[in-house]
Parts: structure tokens; sequence; C-alpha cells
């Protein structure tokens, strides 16, 4: 079985903003490093204001601006996976104003227009006007671009509870039915929907198995430096997250999302925006962030992921930091495999090595006994799972890390020792 490799996508000069500059000479450079690293596929996100910036109105420019994506993507042999109602990214939402409500968001700020706003969405769940133009944006991409061969899937969303979360699972589980059978009239690509992992550790109205019955495959998205029980360099909870994804909702999962923020100097604590508050993050020493990598993949590909999208493609320029999100969430500024400059991080080589590696490790059975009643008290439930699991998976003496495929160094690179946090 292949393991697909993958990266999510915003341009290292442009981020949300590139669709309102595109720049098709930039996209082909930034894809040809992609490609030149060994990765399989982009995730790439259909920003709603930029797509739809009235409700019964479907930029024409943008449609085009993702022709051409796709194009240069499949002239380099990359897939692509367009990302609908954008939504939530980077600590903040990004809605076309004609969804915002009259009330504030509990724990995000908005991007509108322009300009950041205290206003909510309206119920984009449940409102017949929101509905439709939804249907009218998933209708009008799918159907023009479908046939294109370089479309690897479509995704529903990104955590699109962290924009509104559903009145009730019932809710959550019907919006879900809409947006699939949607696609599934004009579109014969595999759909998913990007939940991560709050959707494990909590209850917000969409429970995997609901999930799973509206899609083709499942994702998950999983940070061990946002857990709160385990250390942020664990390297078995991003599988984990995966591996529970998988028993409660029985179909196979991708890995959509997982990385850290990093820094070529010692790891070090850093005050960053998380929503509305300032909160503590680390940023993790390059050469350590890539042991982990080494770890977490090989851990994924032994416990069954259909493969794994990293979190991002590049640190962002310094033009960008005095604008949202980055002017206050400073950590998402140096989540890259690449840094801002377009030098690459020891990560990276991580990344490109690995399918060479994979064939090598052998695939493993992981049972985990998920109460039927999970969602009763899933915080709960997940910390004693995944302390089964970790016990299940240890030790590994065995993997690559252990032996001596371990880091290709960049050119003149220099290996620093791992920093414990």
């Amino acid at each position: 079985m292949d393991f697909v490799l993958g990266i999510n996508y915003w341009p290292r000069r442009k981020a949300m903003y590139w669709w309102k500059a595109f720049d098709a000479n930039e996209v082909m450079e930034e894809f040809s490093l992609i490609k030149e690293l060994n990765l399989d596929v982009v995730r790439v996100f259909l920003l709603w204001e930029d797509f739809q910036p009235k409700p019964d109105v479907i930029n024409g420019s943008s449609l085009r601006h993702l022709e051409t994506v796709l194009d240069i993507a499949g002239e380099l042999g990359l897939g692509i996976m367009p990302t609908f109602f954008i939504g939530h990214m980077s600590g903040i939402n990004w809605l076309p104003e004609w969804a915002l409500s009259d009330e504030p968001h509990e724990r995000f700020l908005t991007y509108s227009n322009g300009r950041l706003t205290d206003r909510g969405p309206k119920n984009i769940y449940e409102e017949p006007e929101l509905l439709e133009a939804e249907k009218l944006l998933l209708e009008a991409v799918s159907s023009e671009f479908d046939d294109h061969p370089a479309i690897y899937a479509w995704d529903i969303s990104n955590e699109i509870d962290n924009v509104r979360i559903p009145r009730t699972p019932e809710v959550g589980r019907n919006w879900l039915r809409f947006v699939y059978t949607t696609l599934k009239e004009n579109s014969s690509k595999p759909i998913t929907f990007g939940i991560h992992q709050e959707d494990i550790h909590e209850d917000k109205n969409f429970h995997v198995q609901d999930v799973a019955a509206f899609n083709d495959f499942l994702c998950m998205h999983a940070y061990s430096v946002y857990t709160d029980f385990t250390d942020p360099l664990d390297p078995y909870f991003v599988p984990f997250a995966c591996a529970l994804t998988k028993a409660l909702g029985g179909k196979d999962v991708l890995l959509e999302e997982f990385g850290l923020p990093t820094t070529p100097g010692r790891t070090k604590r850093i005050t960053s925006a998380t929503g509305k508050h300032m909160t503590e993050h680390y940023l993790i020493n390059e050469r350590t962030a890539a042991e982990w990598l080494e770890q977490t993949l090989a851990c994924l590909y032994e416990v069954g992921a259909l493969g794994a999208f990293y979190w991002n493609f590049s640190d962002y320029d310094e033009s960008l930091w005095n604008k949202p999100p980055f002017d206050r969430a400073v950590h998402e500024r140096y989540f890259g495999l690449v840094r801002s400059d377009g030098s690459l991080k020891p990560t990276a080589f991580v990344i490109k090595n690995f399918k060479d590696i994979y064939p090598k490790l052998r695939r493993r059975n992981v049972e985990l006994r998920v109460p039927p009643d999970y969602y009763d008290n899933p915080r709960e439930n997940l910390i004693s799972l995944y302390f089964d699991f970790k016990k299940e998976c240890e030790p590994h003496d065995n993997l690559p890390w252990r032996s001596p495929h371990r880091l290709h160094s960049p050119p003149g690179g220099k290996a620093e020792g791992r920093e414990e946090l």
C-alpha cells in the first residue's frame, strides 16, 4: 500500500491573501520545490470571500486562478485537494461579509472585507439562504473541475466547528449529508472532511461515526504540541489520533495536518495568540523537530494511516507579520518545511527521504477498544485509550531513527543534539 505524502499550501509571500494577488510564476516556483521534496498532493484552500463575494455570485477570476493551480500541478505530476468554506484558518475565521451575524464569536475574531471584526457567522448549517449559497459554490467548483486529472479529492471544509459549532449532532450530520450529496451529484472524486483533534477530545457535535457516513475516507488534524496531557514532542500522539479516528469511524484515515513551529536556535517558549487570547506556545529547535518527524511518520505508517500532509509548506515572509493572523499568532509564522527565504529546514529532508524508508517498515494491527458511549466523556476516554496505545507501540528499537538511515543533513548542515522540553 502506498503512503501518500502531502503538504498544506499557502504561498510564503502571500499566505491567505494569495487569491487576491495571484501570481502563476510564484505557484510554479513553489510547486516545483514541493515536487522536489517527493510530495504527492497539495492541499489548497478556497477562501470563501474570494470565491463567493456575494451569495449568488461566484468569482470567475478565482475560478480561473484555481484552474491555473490545477494545470501547474498536473504539469508537475502533483495532485490537488481543494478545501471548501474557509472558514477557519490559523487562529481566525475568514468569511464573506454576507455570512456574518451581528453576534460576537465566543472564541475567534473574523477577517472579512479587509478588516478584523468581532462578528461571528450566521447559522451556516441550517439557514436556507446560507445553504443555497453553499450549494452554488459546491456545484460551481466541482462541476467545473471534477474531470481535471490533478484533482486528488475534495475536502468539505477545514475545522468548520471553529467557525460555528452545530446546534446538535443531528444538525452536524444533516449538514454533512447535504454537502456530500451535492458534491456527489457533480463529482466522481473522493470526498473527505477536515476534522481535528478537538473532535475526538471533546463533543463539538461532529461525531466521527457521523462524519464517516458522509466521507469516502476520513481525515484528522493532530498536533502533539497542542496537547496538555503528554510531551509536545511525543511521537505517539499523532498516530494515536489517526488510530482512534479509524476506530470511531470504521474507515481509513489520512493525517491531513500535523507539524511543529520551529526555530533555528534553541527551543523556547513564546507568547502568541490562540483565538482571541494570548497564550504560551513552543518554538521547537529545527533538528529536534526533524527527529520528532522521523519518529511520527514511521509510527503513522506502522499503524496504517493512508498518508500524511505536513502543516505547512513554508514559514511566512516578514512582510506578512503585521497582517492577521500573524500579527498576533506569532507561532503561526514558523510551521514550514521551508524557511521564509526559501531554504530547506531539516524536516524537509526527512519528508524527502521518507519514501526510501517506509517500505522497510512493518504494518501492525492496533486495536483500540472504544466504548460505545465515547462522546459521553470524550476527554477521559481519549486519555485512557492513548496510554493503552502508547504501551502497545513502545519500544521502537528497530525503526529508522535508530538506524543508519537517520537524517540526511542539507549541504553544510550542522546537526544539533535533541533538546528536551
